[in-house]
């Protein structure tokens, strides 16, 4: 699966930038991924920017009041040449329903349009692509709401909701309280294949309810079978636990907070892990950096499991 992070996104968009013609006057973006993408594309540039409903609407150009450019457009109608964007081209169809709109509005401007990331057998919709990413592929910027999610094992502290306080983490009524009522973080709207969590087999039914009353669908949950929070500890690496389930299943990515804990998944299920904490995504050809900055930052406790796991590259 190809997992585009947001700093990948980012340096794509500064390393292609260079392929949008000069005399762009105005950038439009096909909601809602297509706005990010414009919004930095103009922030780059210096250029006005819209939505595509405003634009055929003909409505007001809303711009800050510093770093404008003199000769700026003050309408769209006044854009001799406009660049429609939009973050990725699969199907076709926002390009297409972009294009129809545009036309339907009788907007005079020489229009292009550009896609970030194309497939090779559809970059003859797009005057401009920066990038050809083959499918599966999933950004992050919405991967909560993809279909892949049936494809990924998600954890639940730190992704789903919150993480407990020391103060809640009490293996008893304050924690039983913070499982019921943790503040949700990332709502998926899609259903998960696996929630593997750390979590204790005997807080099931805590579980169950609070993923109940966020709407959260999944295929299976799995935790961690251990009659106490010590024994838990004593039974070794969450990070390897999570790590065997993960390897066990179909499932191409692990959605984990703990930067520690996922290149510990990573390397025991060889395959690769998205760090929300760091915005990174952890591959089995890279892991070995990652366990090298885990052994040499006196942050991460874990020693014993990480200069072990650093013998097996």
């Amino acid at each position: 699966m190809n997992f585009i992070t947001m700093e990948q996104l980012n340096r794509c968009i500064y390393q292609n930038i260079k392929k949008i013609p000069k005399d762009i006057d105005l950038i439009v973006g096909i909601p809602r991924s297509g706005s990010l993408v414009a919004n930095l594309l103009a922030l780059y540039l210096n250029l006005p920017y819209t939505a595509i409903d405003s634009y055929v609407e003909k409505g007001t150009l809303r711009t800050g009041n510093t770093r404008k450019c003199e000769g700026w457009v003050q309408r769209v109608e006044q854009a001799g040449k406009v660049l429609v964007v939009d973050d990725s081209i699969s199907s076709g169809r926002a390009v297409k329903e972009a294009k129809r709109l545009i036309r339907k509005s009788g907007m005079p401007a020489e229009h292009l349009y550009l896609a970030v990331y194309a497939l090779e057998n559809n970059i003859h919709m797009v005057d401009i692509y920066f990038e050809i990413c083959h499918m599966p592929r999933v950004f992050e910027w919405n991967y909560m709401h993809s279909w892949v999610l049936q494809y990924c094992c998600v954890d639940i502290d730190g992704v789903l909701c919150e993480d407990p306080s020391f103060f809640e983490n009490d293996d008893g009524k304050r924690y039983r309280k913070f499982l019921l009522h943790a503040q949700p973080k990332l709502v998926p709207t899609k259903k998960i294949g696996y929630i593997v969590t750390a979590r204790l087999e005997k807080y099931r039914r805590e579980t169950e309810a609070w993923l109940k009353q966020q709407g959260i669908e999944y295929g299976h949950l799995v935790m961690m079978d251990a009659a106490s929070g010590r024994e838990r500890r004593w039974q070794g690496s969450h990070g390897a636990y999570k790590g065997e389930v993960f390897r066990q299943t179909g499932c191409s990515m692990f959605i984990e907070s703990s930067y520690e804990q996922a290149v510990q998944i990573c390397q025991t299920a060889g395959k690769q892990v998205f760090c929300t904490d760091k915005n990174v995504l952890i591959t089995p050809q890279g892991v070995g950096k990652h366990l090298k900055i885990l052994a040499n930052d006196w942050r991460f406790t874990s020693k014993r499991v990480v200069k072990k796991l650093l013998k097996k590259i």
